[in-house]
């Protein structure tokens, strides 16, 4: 397989495959050369990988200017965060001269909150919009042997092309990312009879003090306990702007995360991408949930009997990643 930027590379768009493989030296098989190629076209090369990956393909590709490695696990591990990185990554690259941008990335599917799994594949159908205009090959790696069957099945339909077994593909199953998000909603599970509850109105410095209040006694760390306020405050005034006004603020410790859950009357968001796409420098509105999403580690949006519901959490006793 070349990965030559003639043979492989759009110029001017986004590339996303999927690699499927078994094992690790199928995983050097394509890595190692999708590397080394970038460097020899002058083109810088990021990767986030699980660390035996990692240590794999630092013996063979030395991390320099040009080539950054890291781990999987440690660098942004949240989903929203990661799709930031990566933007930020490739704007960087380009601002600094560079033409195209090749990135490796590996999701990371066993860990986090319930309801992480998804979001994860979420993230990979939303990254198709972010770099839909960037030089960019963006290669999303899948262990065959490790993960559930319905992880790698879904690979086909957030990734345009699947390169497996030495071979590449456009995918039949690819979908549509607006589409996929539209499908893909969050089924979020009933809110415990006794999770604490606040009752309205929901003033934004009341509304903080709760959420830190609640998140001191469940021991989160004081860090967290800010993310988590300031991730509320912002979704009650996105429920002002927006919608019809939220009536419920609700929290309750689940599994080792302290969970949130803000609902609305309103009738949802129009736009699914809404909270994914980062914010342009000149942007007066529209923040909001893009910064609540940046600070927890996960952010689920539903529809609700009523209208609609947000649900967001942190750990319990870490501080942040």
């Amino acid at each position: 397989m070349s990965f030559a930027r003639s043979d492989r590379l759009s110029p001017h768009a986004l590339e996303h495959p999927a690699f499927v493989y078994r094992s690790l030296d199928e995983f050097l098989a394509f890595t190692v050369p999708f590397v080394r190629q970038g460097v020899a076209d002058g083109e810088p090369v990021f990767g986030a990988v699980g660390p035996t990956e990692l240590d794999a393909l630092r013996s063979e590709v030395k991390s320099n200017g040009a080539v950054h490695l890291e781990d999987t696990n440690e660098w942004h591990p949240v989903p929203a965060t990661r799709l930031r990185a990566f933007h930020r990554f490739v704007t960087d690259a380009l601002q600094r001269g560079a033409e195209h941008v090749r990135l490796i990335g590996e999701p990371l599917w066993l860990n986090g909150p319930p309801g992480s799994a998804l979001e994860w594949a979420r993230y990979e159908s939303v990254l198709n919009d972010v770099l839909a205009s960037f030089p960019v090959t963006l290669v999303c790696t899948y262990d065959r042997s490790r993960l559930r069957p319905e992880v790698v099945a879904d690979a086909g339909r957030t990734h345009p092309a699947v390169w497996t077994n030495g071979a590449t593909g456009p995918s039949a199953d690819f979908e549509d990312p607006s589409s996929l998000l539209a499908r893909w909603t969050p089924q979020l599970t009933p809110v415990p009879s006794d999770a604490a509850s606040m009752p309205p109105p929901f003033d934004p410095a009341a509304s903080r003090a709760f959420v830190r209040d609640r998140a001191a006694l469940a021991g989160v760390a004081e860090s967290r306990s800010m993310d988590l306020a300031l991730a509320a405050s912002e979704i009650l005034a996105n429920a002002v702007d927006h919608g019809a006004g939220p009536t419920a603020l609700r929290t309750w410790a689940d599994g080792g995360y302290l969970v949130c859950q803000i609902d609305d009357a309103g009738a949802g968001l129009a736009d699914p991408f809404a909270g994914y796409r980062p914010p342009g420098t000149e942007q007066r509105t529209g923040r909001g949930l893009w910064l609540a999403r940046q600070v927890v580690d996960l952010m689920q949006i539903a529809p609700g009997p009523g209208g609609t519901s947000v649900r967001f959490q942190v750990p319990i006793g870490t501080a942040h990643p």
